[in-house]
């Protein structure tokens, strides 16, 4: 089946993921808007904080490392499989962890449903990395505009006629669930053998090879949430809210900016498989150029429109820390550029830089708080996170260069 081209693959993800993104955020939005109340809005938000618990456990990370796996070391069967046990596992962890900790029975109905829409989505992620394998990451674009489409049209029908959250989700769970049978399961399994296959062997040289990954993000969603749950603690939730409020939007920059490194992965780790350093190199500098540009408009843009836009959007309450968009997006446009350091470090297999980048970054983080807050209080939070990113990826580029110097020194080669 013919390839697609890097900026074919590039355009059908970054639209596609975007739009279904925009429609995932959306039924917030919705949920306050059709609801009479918001009970409804607190439980999907509780459902939601479930959810992204249950997809890092899940997804194991093992994205980047299942595309970069040029030599098919592991099959696509495998994968799959591998999928399928982390998807269980994930499941029955997550499910006890609401049976403990969600308020109500209603939420807890909510949480048990949302964990299924985020199973099918977690489940057709490994068909998504199939495609991206095989360069039709066009597939993933119609797949990603269908689902955010028919999500949130079953999700707002549902709730306007059963004014139900459950009933909601059950429906959007439902209809994507039919996406998956229809059209991913079939457009995957005609590039590869998809049917779930993997030995003990296989299972646990696969769960060691991608630990490191999982470690690596592990420090690094918490160095944010470090920073956040500590001022909340000092401070109260407010305070926190008011911080929340002015930094979620900038989150955008942080997600396209993984979109448009995502498609770079697979010829980079190709040429690096052919040992074609030049032509890495290459692919390296037109990823560096986009992501640079990319960036550097959104900081202008958070800079100068954000302002002024923030109190349009969220009402004029909010005018006075408004001014914090342009240092919070610099901070989303940290954790982007330490996300690509840390897959790229994963594509060429040095685990320990990778781990180090975001452990490093985590330790910063903690030693690094009170200075930053005390000096700068809110928008201490922006400084601490885009100052232990810095000194992360600094870091871990340095371990790398040294780790060169080791080989080269004792003549060992790849």
């Amino acid at each position: 089946m013919k390839e697609l081209s890097l900026k074919q693959n590039l355009i059908w993800n970054t639209v596609g993921c975007l739009i279904y993104q925009g429609c995932q955020w959306l039924t917030t939005i919705v949920v306050v808007v059709l609801s009479v109340s918001y009970e409804n809005s607190g439980a999907l938000a509780f459902a939601m904080a479930v959810g992204n618990i249950f997809v890092s456990l899940a997804t194991y990370n093992m994205r980047t490392f299942q595309v970069s796996d040029i030599n098919n070391v592991f099959s696509s069967n495998n994968y799959v499989a591998f999928r399928c046990i982390t998807l269980l596992a994930s499941s029955v962890i997550c499910i006890v962890y609401s049976v403990i900790t969600t308020p109500t029975q209603y939420t807890f109905i909510a949480v048990v449903l949302f964990l299924l829409f985020k199973i099918d989505e977690t489940f057709t992620n490994v068909l998504y990395t199939i495609d991206q394998k095989h360069s039709r990451m066009d597939y993933i674009g119609i797949s990603q505009i269908l689902r955010g489409m028919a999500s949130i049209a079953a999700f707002s029908a549902a709730l306007f006629v059963f004014d139900s959250l459950a009933v909601a989700i059950a429906a959007m769970t439902l209809i994507c669930m039919c996406i998956t049978v229809l059209y991913d399961i079939p457009h995957a399994g005609s590039l590869d053998s998809i049917t779930p296959r993997i030995t003990v062997t296989e299972f646990w040289m696969l769960f060691r090879a991608c630990t490191p990954a999982v470690l690596s993000l592990l420090c690094y969603s918490l160095v944010s949430a470090f920073a956040r749950q500590r001022f909340g603690i000092q401070y109260g939730e407010e305070a926190l809210g008011v911080y929340a409020a002015v930094a979620t939007p900038c989150v955008l920059v942080q997600v396209l900016a993984s979109y448009l490194y995502n498609p770079f992965i697979l010829p980079i780790s190709r040429k690096l498989n052919h040992k074609d350093y030049s032509g890495a190199a290459h692919e390296l500098a037109k990823l560096g150029i986009l992501m640079i540009v990319t960036i550097a408009v959104s900081v202008l843009g958070a800079f100068i429109v954000g302002p002024h836009l923030l109190p349009i959007i969220l009402g004029d309450s909010i005018s006075s820390s408004a001014w914090m968009v342009g240092p919070a997006t610099l901070a989303a446009s940290a954790m982007a550029i330490a996300s690509l350091t840390m897959d790229l470090f994963i594509v060429m297999r040095k685990y320990v830089c990778a781990v180090a980048v975001n452990m490093v970054a985590l330790l910063a983080c903690v030693a690094l708080y009170h200075p930053c807050i005390s000096l700068w209080y809110m928008n201490g939070i922006n400084i601490l996170i885009i100052t232990s990113f810095a000194v992360g990826i600094f870091s871990g580029l340095l371990l790398f260069i040294l780790s060169l110097r080791f080989r080269k020194s004792t003549g060992l080669r790849d």
